[in-house]
């Protein structure tokens, strides 16, 4: 590493350079980028107490150049907290100068912290870059699982629904009888 990385929680002081942070990473990964709403949405739950979810900022050389988003699930089977790893990024012309290294160490650190039985995050297929940097530190891809999402529309139409036609095509639908037994 040629140059010092510094990382620590995000204040509310940090409130501009996040966002603008936010905005870059979303310009990298061709989405868009947060509207008002959801920009004031990131800085109520970042800061609020408790905080929906915990976001780091990565300081090189005294300039504020990378962020990550981490929130707590939890594993039934383990009995333990699982630490995600939602965002993990760093402006481009930063990259290669040990940011990504000293934030992954620093969230592990946490996860530990947090007597975490694992650590998981999803990475874009495309990521190749990114994909090598979490197999060199032993990360192992989950080709059992698939990733499933609901978006917020969806979830709009799905509770307005009566229960009684969740997970069901025909709403007149009836339960198939038992199996009869001998």
């Amino acid at each position: 590493m040629t140059s010092s990385v510094r990382i620590r929680p995000l204040t509310a002081e940090d409130a501009d350079v996040y966002l603008a942070l936010v905005d870059a990473h979303a310009n990298f990964e061709n989405m868009d980028r947060p509207t008002p709403e959801a920009r004031e949405r990131l800085l109520r739950d970042a800061l609020a107490s408790p905080p929906r979810y915990r976001a780091y900022l990565a300081t090189i050389d005294g300039r504020d150049v990378g962020y990550s988003i981490t929130y707590l699930a939890y594993s039934s089977f383990l009995a333990r907290p699982t630490f995600f790893l939602e965002d993990i990024f760093v402006f481009s012309e930063y990259r290669g100068r040990g940011f990504g290294g000293a934030m992954f160490d620093y969230l592990v650190q946490e996860a530990v912290r947090l007597e975490c039985g694992r650590m998981e995050w999803m990475v874009q297929d495309w990521n190749e870059g990114a994909i090598r940097f979490y197999e060199r530190r032993g990360a192992i891809q989950l080709s059992e699982w698939h990733t499933y999402r609901i978006d917020q529309e969806q979830l709009g139409l799905l509770a307005e629904r009566p229960a009684s036609q969740i997970g069901t095509s025909n709403p007149t639908h009836e339960p198939e009888p038992p199996e009869p037994t001998s």
